[in-house]
């Protein structure tokens, strides 16, 4: 995955998080079922499936930190440390604002860029 490749994808990625982070602080963990499997990602799919079944933040944290530990790719390893976060995030039903600063954080983008991103991001909350 090349850099720019990576800001997409993690835009992407960022407003799917909290437009269903914002479903399930509305309508509770179960209203993920609902969408879950229209994600495009399957690691995605599976974090939100361990929410839905109720698994713990440790099992959640375990299972990507160990995908996680075989990727050689920078932009990868940092897409899915930044995936796994946001996972954790939806599940501790975290305010968007804040969610969406902390996973920015990962990222380590010029504070334009990141600005940028946090713009489209939260004009569409």
């Amino acid at each position: 995955m090349n850099r720019n490749t990576f800001i997409t994808e993690i835009t992407r990625l960022m407003q799917n998080t909290l437009r269903l982070n914002q479903k399930v602080q509305e309508h509770g963990i179960p209203s993920l079922e609902e969408e879950v499997f229209d994600l495009d990602d399957g690691d995605f799919t599976r974090g939100l499936c361990f929410v839905i079944d109720g698994a713990a933040a440790g099992i959640i944290e375990e299972y990507f930190s160990n995908k996680i530990s075989f990727i050689k790719d920078k932009y990868t390893r940092l897409y899915k440390t930044i995936l796994k976060r946001a996972v954790l995030g939806i599940q501790a039903q975290e305010k968007n604002n804040i969610l969406v600063h902390v996973l920015l954080s990962y990222a380590g983008l010029p504070q334009k860029e990141q600005r940028n991103i946090e713009y489209v991001l939260l004009s569409d909350v």
